[in-house]
């Protein structure tokens, strides 16, 4: 699937995936979802491709889910599948090393998806916020789990509990974030990573990955499943549906 909003791009080894629609700080529609599903397979399965770069133009990385997507599901008798959650699976079973490069907010899914990042550069204007109890939803894309266990169980609940927004600083701190630097210099910095990793022997690369994940796999698999379930219960619930409504009516 090919769309304006999701941009592809061969730069040597480096197969670099653009989030595009800076005038929505980059919320993720089904579309989005499916091009950069297909995008990251299809990279995944190319011997030609050694590193994936996942960018974003604007002022934001990602402002998550976009939130029409959220109130369709909602007002659905059933909420039906989840095309971001597709999207975090498609990460999970991904050989091919991943690089972020975030600057200004990475809120939602904008920010847990980055737990399926191997790496994350981000400039000091990054801020990272999982509001989703506040929208009477509970944590996704395996966030329960690898929260507590990537960034302590206290960082965890500061996140998904109090949806506190986390500064560049306290995301480096805490291990969200692998590398920080200025803004002038995110994209050279990822880019360079990104080029770095792709240099290196294919096959012991993607084994090493693998074997790094392997025992995680299953369990991040069915965390994801079963917040799928309750989320979908949520976006059905009088406090989300009510949240939704003070959003849209702001």
């Amino acid at each position: 699937m090919s769309i304006d909003e999701v941009q592809r791009e061969v730069s040597g080894r480096v197969l670099v995936l653009t989030l595009n629609r800076p005038t929505k700080k980059n919320a993720l529609t089904v579309p989005m979802y499916r091009a950069l599903s297909d995008y990251v397979m299809e990279g995944d399965r190319d011997p030609a491709i050694g590193a994936i770069l996942l960018q974003a133009k604007g002022d934001s990385f990602s402002a998550g889910n976009d939130m029409d997507d959220f109130r369709k599901r909602a007002e659905a008798s059933e909420p039906g599948s989840s095309a971001g959650l597709d999207f975090i699976e498609v990460l999970l079973g991904c050989d091919t090393p991943v690089v972020a490069s975030v600057q200004g907010r990475a809120i939602g899914i904008g920010t847990t998806m980055l737990l399926h990042c191997d790496f994350v550069v981000a400039d000091n204007s990054a801020r990272f916020s999982t509001p989703f109890v506040d929208l009477g939803l509970c944590p996704e894309a395996a966030s329960s789990l690898l929260m507590p266990l990537m960034l302590g169980f206290r960082r965890a609940n500061d996140l998904l509990l109090a949806g506190e927004m986390l500064s560049a600083e306290q995301a480096l701190d805490c291990q969200l974030v692998s590398r920080l630097c200025e803004p002038e210099a995110l994209a050279t910095a990822a880019h360079e990573l990104a080029v770095k990793l792709a240099a290196k022997p294919a096959g012991s690369m993607r084994l090493s990955k693998s074997l790094m994940r392997r025992y995680w796999r299953d369990a991040i698999r069915e965390a994801i499943h079963l917040e799928r379930e309750h989320f979908s219960e949520c976006l059905q619930s009088p406090d989300c549906r009510a949240a939704l409504d003070r959003f849209f009516n702001r």
